[in-house]
């Protein structure tokens, strides 16, 4: 288990990456998570969750050589916005396209596959 500290920093030095890999770093959804979890982490106290902890690894993964398209914990975090009582679809979509090189179609059709997947619950 880490201690509050740890996560601090762990977020900081992701939040860094992002800022080395972008040029127009500050619009890019990946810093704005950084520095939103950063702020909640460091001055709210927040402790985060398993989905924001997945979330940041498939950041690090992204900076660092890519994330697969098979990715499990990517697939979780889809997973999730797809169980929810407020389903997200959209969501969905927009997280297998900001992790992968998929295009809207191909991104739509794999979320729409998943998504009977799991209603049949294969």
């Amino acid at each position: 288990m880490h201690n509050h500290q740890t996560i601090i920093d762990k977020i900081g030095k992701l939040r860094e990456l992002v800022i080395f890999n972008m040029a127009d770093y500050k619009k890019h959804p990946d810093y704005i998570w950084c520095d939103r979890m950063l702020f909640d982490v460091k001055d709210g106290g927040l402790v985060p969750n398993k989905e924001e902890f997945t979330m940041a690894n498939l950041i690090w993964k992204k900076y660092n050589g890519g994330v697969k398209r098979n990715d499990e914990g990517m697939w979780e975090l889809i997973d999730s916005l797809l169980t929810q009582e407020n389903r997200s679809k959209i969501g969905a979509i927009k997280i297998l396209r900001r992790f992968t090189e998929c295009n809207l179609k191909e991104a739509k059709e794999a979320v729409d596959a998943r998504e009977i997947k799991i209603e049949r619950g294969w």
